[in-house]
């Protein structure tokens, strides 16, 4: 009998759905090749801005003989103490350098705040996600024992039901994820919106934390503004992935920020460090630290080219009778499927050479996620691909 157990039925179906697509481009990669037009993850194309390239080689030339040597659990003193006076900056709200807590990329920030919340409840407790979310939320949740509560969006906004969260929000409510803006549907939430959650919130004891996942907080056009729940709410942890914005994702460097204003103080900051080394792998390397200190203030021009093309790709889906709610940041757009059933939609666009994300990977159903970081010309092709298709169901 062999030492390996296979996965239970809820972990091996959330798996599943991202598993049935990645067989789909297997398939569509081999058949197409270079014709390929790959719409699905948000790997840019374009390549990284060369000033991060500059930064990371001047980050390998450091003379200090530390520098790429074992960093604190949390991550290194001197980049959390830039990030937390930036962050102080940015909040109006003084931020200490433990409230920092350095992790390599989001996905392992996530995991250790779940963690976190579970610590003092054996037994789990409710996490609510607002769906569509990304597609790991409940993954993560459901391994670690937590109950994930899946609340849509408005479908006709793609904004809150507040409605449908004050009917989710009680007393087994451990902590409420969104992201901000939202991925895949690109809404930025508004300040209003984020304060009636955060009134729901305030009316449970103990109180929830709120997680908000900000990985996509500087893809947006100039001048369009966003809150973060931190400003309005104090029992909030950002997480943030400079990937995104620096156009490096693979490199997966990123952290969480504590409230300076959360139940528990510095306590908190403490406890996720302690998790960082119960669960070994959460801590980002020394190289990527010292990188991020020189990109701090750094927004990608190739962000410019994003927007160019939101504007571009919006126009063209609606011209081709497509129904979408205009997103407003993030790498993505999230028209609705001409037809029910999404993966079966994304399926015929992939014999068309195009490949998006079904709605189903990200718990909701009846849209496709468009990846906006393909070059012009697979963009170009895959509008056309859509328009057909649009036009073929129509008819």
């Amino acid at each position: 009998m062999s030492v390996f157990r296979p996965l239970d039925a809820e972990l091996d179906r959330l798996l599943s759905l991202q598993e049935r697509f990645e067989q789909l481009r297997r398939e569509v990669l081999l058949q197409k090749g270079k014709a390929l037009c790959d719409l699905a993850y948000a790997n840019s194309y374009d390549g990284p801005d060369p000033a991060v390239l500059t930064a990371i080689r001047e980050a390998l030339d450091s003379d200090r003989a530390l520098d790429l040597q074992y960093t604190p659990y949390g991550g290194a003193t001197i980049t959390r103490r830039r990030i937390a006076q930036q962050l102080s900056e940015r909040y109006a709200s003084r931020f200490h350098y433990r409230d920092v807590i350095m992790t390599p990329g989001a996905m392992a920030a996530l995991n250790i705040l779940f963690r976190a919340v579970r610590a003092d409840d054996p037994v789990g407790g409710e996490v609510i996600l607002v769906t569509p979310c990304w597609m790991d939320y409940p993954l993560y949740l459901v391994q670690l024992g937590l109950r994930p509560v899946l609340v849509p969006v408005d479908p006709r906004t793609l904004h809150l039901d507040l409605d449908r969260l004050r009917a989710a929000i009680g007393p087994a409510t451990r902590a409420v994820v969104l992201s901000q803006p939202a991925n895949p549907t690109g809404v930025i939430y508004s300040r209003e919106e984020l304060m009636s959650l955060a009134a729901l919130l305030q009316e449970v004891e103990p109180r929830p934390l709120l997680i908000s996942d900000e990985c996509h907080r500087e893809v947006r056009a100039e001048g369009v503004p966003l809150t973060s729940p931190i400003e309005v709410y104090d029992e909030t942890c950002v997480v943030y992935s400079f990937g995104k914005s620096l156009l490096i994702q693979g490199q997966r460097t990123g952290y969480i920020a504590v409230s300076p204003r959360i139940s528990g103080g510095r306590a908190v900051g403490e406890l996720l460090e302690r998790i960082c080394r119960m669960m070994g792998f959460c801590t980002p390397t020394a190289l990527m630290q010292l990188a991020v200190r020189r990109l701090l203030e750094r927004k990608s021009p190739l962000l410019a080219t994003i927007d160019r093309r939101r504007h571009r790709a919006v126009t063209a889906l609606r011209a081709a009778g497509y129904d979408l709610v205009p997103p407003e940041a993030t790498f993505f757009v999230y028209p609705r499927s001409p037809e029910p059933d999404d993966f079966a939609f994304a399926t015929r666009l992939a014999a068309r050479g195009v490949l998006v994300l079904p709605s189903a990977v990200f718990h909701h159903h009846g849209h496709v996620r468009i990846s906006l970081t393909a070059t012009d010309e697979m963009l170009d092709q895959a509008l056309h691909a859509l328009g057909a298709e649009a036009g073929r169901l129509v008819a």
